[in-house]
């Protein structure tokens, strides 16, 4: 079994793309198959360089491995030509030089009617004209009976042939249309199953006769369906991130993002939501895909690489959050304490890079959440609470998680107050939010120092607002 992915290097790596990717690739590992990557860059004015390096670079960083390529069409040409000047000895393939202006009043005569347009074909048959000439090549469709795609995901699909018309095969300018190079390179890689999207759906007739045209057998296929918004609409910018790479700079994990196109569409057969590549890779079948489309729910997302954060390999979140730090670290050591203490609460790398700001600002850089400061800075007696427990933190020894408890736990005691009367302002004056991670061993981190100075920074903000 050999499957490939084949994007088109005019624009970034589409989320819908990096799902179908990563089907095939499961596909190929649950079958013992092979997975080749394929770059169709053989529309030279659309076309880039970069956009073809930014889609191998998100493929390499989602964790996408191909076992063949990347091949790209651009260095394949002689071959689309061998094939092409083939069809048209064979006369399954003809010059058509018709100009723009003839093409754009035949369409114009055909709507007047009322019918849908299709080329008229009047160049099929029109024998001794100068190649040299302006044209294109169509394809000769043949008559015959209704087309049939053999269809992983929708079963066996029918299409008349009386709605094709006789399609380009070759551009003015020598170069191959889609239909042509993408036919010519499945022959020649060997696949047997094409798994692509469903806006291709159109095009997989005109496949199947080329084909056999060529002399080959017909792959299998399976049309993913597409992935819809929030609004039920086709995933564009204006309902959210579509990029892989806007995803990592959003600080979401490769492993979790993965999880997630994994399941969008597809279901391992239970309710689990996190499953791993390796656990994918054993039980996928396109065959189990969704016929109706996905819709992509970016809060889902969110919440799955929350749970990837709190459960990967200490090392690789440092190596995440690392880059979403704008801030001096004065202690690497501290840091990896501070990231595995604030990282279950996160849902993103950015999230966690901001959680961890506070640990290593400088004590005026604390700035209030102003909801927290609502909620929490009010009650009768709130200056004496704060100035109590900075006066039995300032002297306390030692600095622990344990001790800092029982110094608060005994100051509300004596004042004949809950603990929370004065965990809440604590937990303000030191990280300027209303939740944190358990607030003492938030201390334990930031210091007795800084403790010590952001209750006396809160003091002062409560007597200004007296």
């Amino acid at each position: 079994m050999r499957l490939r992915f084949a994007p088109s290097p005019t624009g970034f790596l589409h989320v819908g793309g990096a799902r179908t990717a990563i089907f095939n690739l499961l596909h190929a590992r649950r079958h013992g198959g092979r997975f080749i990557l394929r770059i169709e860059d053989t529309d030279v004015e659309r076309s880039e360089t970069r956009h073809a390096d930014q889609i191998l670079r998100s493929m390499e960083w989602l964790g996408v491995e191909w076992d063949e390529g990347p091949h790209f069409q651009s260095q394949r040409l002689p071959l689309y030509r061998e094939k092409v000047e083939q069809l048209l000895a064979a006369g399954r393939a003809y010059r058509c030089f018709c100009t723009v202006e003839e093409l754009a009043e035949e369409r114009k005569k055909t709507e007047a009617s009322g019918l849908p347009y299709r080329y008229s074909g009047k160049c099929r048959e029109i024998p001794g004209l100068d190649p040299d000439v302006r044209h294109v090549i169509r394809f000769r469709v043949p008559d015959g009976d209704a087309i049939v795609i053999r269809d992983r995901i929708r079963g066996d699909v029918r299409v008349d042939r009386s709605v094709l018309d006789d399609f380009i095969l070759v551009r003015t300018d020598g170069n191959p249309t889609y239909h042509l190079s993408v036919v010519v390179d499945d022959i020649d890689m060997g696949i047997t199953l094409v798994a692509r999207g469903e806006d291709h759906l159109s095009n997989t007739p005109k496949h199947v006769l080329l084909f056999d045209a060529l002399g080959s057998s017909v792959p299998e296929f399976a049309h993913v369906p597409l992935i819809l918004g929030p609004d039920k609409k086709r995933l564009s910018k204006r309902t959210g991130a579509t990029s892989v790479e806007e995803y990592r700079d959003l600080g979401v994990l490769p492993q979790a993002l993965f999880n997630f196109l994994t399941l969008l569409g597809w279901s391992p057969g239970d309710d689990r939501e996190i499953i791993t590549r390796e656990e994918a890779e054993k039980v996928f079948d396109l065959g189990d895909v969704n016929r109706s489309a996905a819709v992509f729910d970016t809060d889902k997302l969110m919440w799955m690489n929350g749970q990837y954060l709190g459960s990967a390999p200490l090392s690789e979140v440092m190596t995440g959050v690392r880059p979403f730090i704008r801030f001096e670290i004065d202690d690497a050591e501290r840091l990896e304490s501070v990231v595995e203490l604030n990282r279950t609460r996160a849902r993103s790398l950015a999230d966690l890079a901001e959680s961890i700001k506070p640990y290593f600002a400088s004590d005026d850089e604390i700035e209030y959440d102003e909801q927290a400061v609502k909620k929490h800075l009010r009650g009768e007696k709130l200056g004496e609470r704060i100035e109590r427990l900075r006066d039995r933190y300032q002297g306390l020894e030692p600095w622990t998680v344990e001790s800092t408890e029982q110094a608060l736990r005994e100051v509300a005691e004596s004042m004949e107050l809950g603990g929370g009367k004065l965990i809440h302002p604590l937990r303000l004056a030191v990280t300027g939010r209303g939740v944190s991670p358990p607030i003492f061993d938030v201390l334990a981190l930031v210091g007795q120092h800084a403790t010590v100075a952001r209750l006396d920074r809160l003091l002062e903000f409560v007597k200004s607002e007296e």
